[in-house]
């Protein structure tokens, strides 16, 4: 199965990707989470990742970069 999704996030902190996601959804840009953290190494091994359609790329990142983290 082929998406049309684009990577516009990777992190580990909790707080900014819950900036992101706000921001997004301020922005009315749908957006997809992928929570990679792994609940037997809590804080160590946690990564979050915030995908959006291909068409919605280039807005999604000038959202996320005024955000200026």
């Amino acid at each position: 199965m082929e998406t049309n999704r684009k990577k516009v996030f990777s992190g580990t902190s909790q707080v900014q990707a819950m900036g992101f996601k706000n921001a997004l959804e301020s922005a009315d840009i749908e957006f997809y989470e992928l929570d990679k953290s792994d609940s037997s190494y809590v804080g160590l091994f946690d990564e979050i990742q915030i995908y959006v359609e291909s068409k919605n790329e280039v807005s999604a990142l000038a959202v996320l970069k005024s955000l200026k983290y």
